[in-house]
């Protein structure tokens, strides 16, 4: 289907040609197709920067979609590629720029913003310590090109505005800094406000706007948890609601799901604020309809996080009706967004293992069951041994998730000595949290180990 409409308007043979225009093209080629693309000879010719930047743009593509993080580094490599193929003349020597040669400066400025988003995206998918100083380094290097040859028409250009926004939404969800929220939620509506501005005056540009406010929607969804603010939680879901009825099923596949995932996540932690099951049914519709926007094979990872908030959603709904057997449809999501996602290298695994966990757990609590509690036990010892210094963070989710098995079967069993074992665990995972100054995960160990504290059997 993808290929099919694909056809119309882009060219005799090579649908690249409006990528760079019009982004949205993006959503309508499938990975098979997108690896087929990038997999072509390297462009050569006078619009050689052009289709290298191109290129850029499907490798972040396929490493957002899947996860794959070389991707990430080649899609980097091709932008400095594009940026020096303008630079240099036909002798190798380094060509000057002025004011009138907007072309280059156009070039040299969008290859520092595409590897600004190359490393964004490593410190999004792989938590990556040093991702956003080199992220904030590029975005460095294109603000000074266009300061440089365009002096005060530079702002005409929102790509830096934008990148800065992403940039401060980061800083904030990774420390927690409230100050930094508020600031990045303020650069993401003047960013926001000049995408809406340009969509209005010609039709390209959806997909960017709709990027945009998703990215302002998941800072704000985590402003809304961390501060329990409901009012900000329901006018998020709002907005997410409006921005899913703007997109076109059709030609905006990936925007609806992104949308639909994030109105999913506001609902259902609007639902943990005021425990009102009807939320955690609307947000498990709201996940089904984000799965359904995305064939297989498109998206692994988004998926995989639809997957995951309807196994939350559906977790929501067990704790609030009492019942037991709703914990099977919980655990059974998570099952499936763990068939999404690569075995190895990959927090986000990590995470779904450390929720399916929690949801195992709950479940044993009501019923007593220990043996799920040992099968579980035996499952998270085995990816701590296959895991153990190829990925430290995941490493760290999964030693949060084994002490949760620990906590549980010692509230059961009464026996003391797993509040120790989970204890131990957890601060196992503590040190590698600290060491990468990752405060949001911090926090999440921390409230276990203080849970623990506050529920030790006297001896």
């Amino acid at each position: 289907m993808a290929r099919e409409r694909l056809g119309d308007g882009h060219g005799e043979h090579d649908p690249r040609v409006s990528v760079l225009g019009d982004p949205a093209r993006l959503e309508l080629m499938d990975l098979q197709l997108l690896e087929t693309m990038v997999s072509q000879r390297t462009p050569f010719g006078p619009e050689r920067a052009p289709r290298l930047l191109e290129q850029c743009v499907m490798l972040q593509e396929i490493a957002r979609r899947s996860g794959q993080r070389p991707r990430l580094i080649q899609a980097a490599a091709v932008a400095e590629r594009a940026a020096q193929s303008v630079r240099r003349g036909q002798d190798g020597s380094v060509k000057t720029w002025g004011r009138d040669d907007h072309d280059t400066v156009r070039v040299v400025a969008a290859a520092r913003l595409q590897q600004a988003l190359c490393a964004l995206e490593r410190w999004r998918l792989f938590v990556e310590a040093d991702a956003l100083d080199a992220a904030h380094n590029y975005l460095t290097a294109a603000e000074k090109a266009l300061g440089d040859a365009l002096g005060g028409q530079r702002s005409r250009f929102s790509g830096p505005n934008l990148m800065h926004a992403r940039l401060l939404a980061a800083h904030a969800l990774r420390t927690g800094d409230s100050a930094a929220a508020m600031a990045a939620r303020t650069a993401f509506d003047a960013a926001i406000g000049a995408l809406d501005r340009r969509v209005r005056a010609s039709a390209p540009g959806m997909h960017d706007l709709a990027l945009a406010r998703c990215e302002r929607a998941d800072l704000l969804i985590s402003m809304g948890q961390r501060l329990k603010d409901a009012g900000l939680l329901q006018a998020t879901s709002k907005d997410m609601e409006a921005l899913c009825a703007e997109l076109d099923p059709d030609y905006l596949p990936h925007s609806l799901a992104r949308a639909q995932i994030l109105r999913g996540t506001a609902l259902r932690a609007l639902g943990d604020c005021t425990g009102e099951a009807q939320l955690m049914k609307a947000a498990a519709a709201a996940f089904r309809m984000a799965l359904d926007a995305i064939p297989p094979g498109h998206s692994p990872l988004d998926r995989a996080r639809a997957a995951h908030g309807l196994g939350l959603a559906l977790q929501g709904l067990a704790d609030a009706a009492g019942d037991v057997r709703m914990y099977r449809s919980a655990l059974f999501a998570m099952d499936r967004a763990l068939t999404e996602l690569p075995r190895h290298g990959l927090p986000l695994r990590a995470v779904v293992a450390h929720d399916r966990a929690a949801c195992l757990a709950r479940r044993a609590e009501r019923s007593g069951d220990l043996g799920a509690l040992a099968k579980a036990e035996g499952a998270f010892k085995a990816e701590l041994t296959e895991g153990q210094g190829q990925d430290p963070v995941s490493w760290a989710m999964t030693q949060v998730a084994i002490a949760r098995i620990y906590e549980v079967r010692a509230d059961l069993s009464h026996a003391p000595e797993e509040r120790g074992k989970a204890a131990y665990a957890l601060l196992e995972a503590l040190d590698v949290f600290a060491e990468r100054g990752l405060k949001t995960l911090s926090d999440v160990a921390q409230a276990a180990l203080e849970r623990l504290r506050d529920r030790q059997i006297p001896s």
